[in-house]
């Protein structure tokens, strides 16, 4: 409880920090497109009260909940197949690893022409750009595993299957946790340039009309709310990670205390 408060009160004091070293850049140098902290803030309420802010958040959460849910059960599904088959291994693994290495935003352009300019269009791009990376990490932690665990577990007896799921998936739980938390923050990225670039809702779409205007107070008020919500889907994965490591008393300590 009181590392908790803890946290909170450095929390508070960090930002209160950027806050006055912002007053003091604006004062020392004022700069029209440079707004002052509180003209953000009334930003921020004028766009919830005027442009249906609300409305245009719930369909970009939406679009992030259910890209990144249906990226998961395809980059899980996926990484565990290859695992099970060789010959899978062989012929699908080159493509899992082009298309995980491939820049995601390069993607969109194509996805445009294929899915249309639909509200399929960022839950697709999600989808595919959530989903390889994570099963290329699934299948590029089983490589890292000490070769005496596998050998121990051959020898008991272990087939296949059992070798995937009760021990390569869980000592790579790891590895999928820390691809997961920075897919988390990617995908409210891919959301946001998709909506920007091809969408006429969403948070995006308020971003180019805010860029459009030239409205620079929106447009910081805009990044502040998608960076607390990429920060907070990483943090709700981080503590679905706590809770199986702990289950399976794979939960290591805080270096940091």
């Amino acid at each position: 409880m009181r590392a908790g408060i803890s946290s909170v009160l450095r929390v508070l004091v960090a930002l209160i920090l950027i806050i006055l070293l912002w007053y003091a850049i604006y004062y020392v140098n004022p700069f029209p497109l440079f707004p002052q902290p509180h003209n953000v803030l009334y930003a921020l309420i004028d766009l919830v009260l005027n442009y249906d802010f609300l409305s245009q958040l719930a369909v970009s959460l939406y679009r992030v909940l259910v890209g990144f849910s249906l990226g998961i059960i395809l980059g899980l599904g996926i990484g565990l197949a290859v695992l099970l088959s060789r010959l899978l291994r062989d012929i699908v693994y080159p493509i899992i690893a082009f298309i995980a290495v491939t820049p995601s935003f390069a993607f969109i352009p194509l996805l445009m022409l294929w899915v249309g300019l639909n509200d399929f269009l960022p839950i697709t791009v999600v989808t595919i750009c959530t989903g390889f990376p994570l099963a290329y990490a699934l299948i590029s932690s089983s490589k890292s595993i000490n070769p005496d665990i596998i050998d121990v577990a051959l020898t008991l007896g272990a087939n296949r299957r059992v070798l995937v799921f009760k021990v390569i998936l869980p000592l790579a739980l790891t590895h999928i946790a820390s691809m997961l938390k920075l897919e988390a923050g990617h995908s409210w990225r891919l959301v946001f340039v998709t909506e920007y670039l091809a969408v006429s809702n969403g948070l995006g779409y308020l971003m180019m009309k805010a860029y459009s205007m030239i409205r620079v107070d929106e447009i910081i008020a805009l990044i502040v709310i998608l960076g607390a919500l990429a920060l907070a889907l990483q943090l709700i994965v981080e503590k679905v990670e706590t809770l199986i490591m702990s289950r399976w008393g794979m939960l290591r300590r805080d270096i940091w205390g």
